[in-house]
């Protein structure tokens, strides 16, 4: 493996890390202390029979890192009670004094017992200068796992990644980076703005 490559997959790590150490911190059930499911303009207004508009999740963890759950229409899953279908997306996960992450999707299943979030369509992720997007991402919580797959792209000022999978361990802060061909490889590509390669 060359050493440029090395480099690349290195910086891909580390914002993965920033990551995973923000899911982790908001999402371990003993350290959220406010959970909260509110409708911006009444209490129980509901578009079709179980819609509900400007759906909000709301949770603080006892060192006032949060995580805030927007989506414009949501309804509850007819077979179990604590899976929620969300459409129209965002999220903001802030930590370590106002260090923000933000993620937007089309849709998004939760889980309001394991607060797993399966982000579907045109998932987008920022983190200062760094940029992810994908077809799908899961946070599985539960497992300590975060999967991002189906065209993923991650970009920055100085790298571009292309891959169909990455596969996250949250606890370990490790990355698996690959495409569902085996035949096919993970391309990396560097843009060179100050003579560097």
């Amino acid at each position: 493996m060359n050493k440029k490559l090395l480099v690349q997959i290195t910086l891909l790590v580390i914002i993965l890390s920033t990551i995973s150490t923000s899911y982790v911190i908001f999402f371990q059930k003993p350290s959220i202390k406010d959970k909260e499911i509110s409708n911006d303009n009444t209490q129980n207004q509901k578009k079709n029979d179980n819609q509900i508009n400007d759906l909000k999740y709301f949770s603080r963890d006892e060192k006032g890192n949060s995580y805030l759950l927007n989506a414009k229409t949501g309804y509850p899953d007819e077979e179990n009670n604590y899976i929620i279908n969300l459409k129209s997306v965002d999220a903001k996960i802030t930590f370590d004094e106002n260090n923000q992450i933000i993620v937007t999707s089309d849709k998004a299943v939760y889980n309001n017992s394991t607060y797993d979030t399966e982000f579907l369509g045109n998932v987008i992720i920022n983190y200062n200068e760094h940029k992810l997007t994908t077809n799908k991402m899961n946070a599985l919580i539960s497992k300590n796992i975060a999967i991002l797959s189906g065209n993923v792209v991650y970009n920055n000022s100085l790298t571009k990644l292309y891959a169909d999978k990455i596969e996250y361990d949250l606890i370990e802060r490790k990355s698996k980076i690959s495409m569902f061909d085996k035949n096919k490889k993970v391309k990396v590509t560097h843009t060179n703005n100050n003579g560097i390669n």
